[in-house]
């Protein structure tokens, strides 16, 4: 189940990646702050992703939570009060799906983290005694 959670986390995070690099590439370079900000967050996602598949450790499922929340709360900001002088009111496809993938990530995250403080099983050996 935790390798079901961790794919599924790195899925999210390159969905939500990619839309930043999508965007970089369309126009948000020019943008003062958002422009690195957005490069960043790829670089950040790709780093992400490689972290979560070889590793899945508690830790690293927490960076990643936090990364995630980050991204919402910066696409929250830049749609409502701003953010570093930055404001788009419309709620394009592309902020939908970022949206998604970041809570997407948050759950699968989540499942993971839980996964992890669960106590492992361990299977026992029974011996077995022959009768004759």
């Amino acid at each position: 189940m935790q390798r079901i959670a961790r794919i599924a986390a790195a899925l999210f995070v390159l969905v939500g990646g990619g839309v930043h690099l999508q965007l970089w590439r369309t126009g948000y370079r020019g943008i003062e702050y958002i422009g690195p900000l957005f490069i960043a967050n790829v670089a950040v996602s790709g780093l992400l992703i490689l972290a979560i598949l070889l590793r899945g450790e508690m830790r690293v499922a927490l960076v990643a939570m936090l990364f995630s929340v980050a991204s919402i709360v910066a696409l929250v900001l830049s749609r409502t009060t701003g953010l570093l002088g930055f404001t788009e009111r419309e709620w394009t496809d592309l902020a939908v799906r970022a949206t998604t993938a970041e809570i997407g990530a948050l759950v699968a995250l989540s499942l993971l983290v839980a996964l992890l403080r669960r106590p492992q099983l361990v299977a026992a050996t029974v011996p077995f005694r022959r009768t004759h």
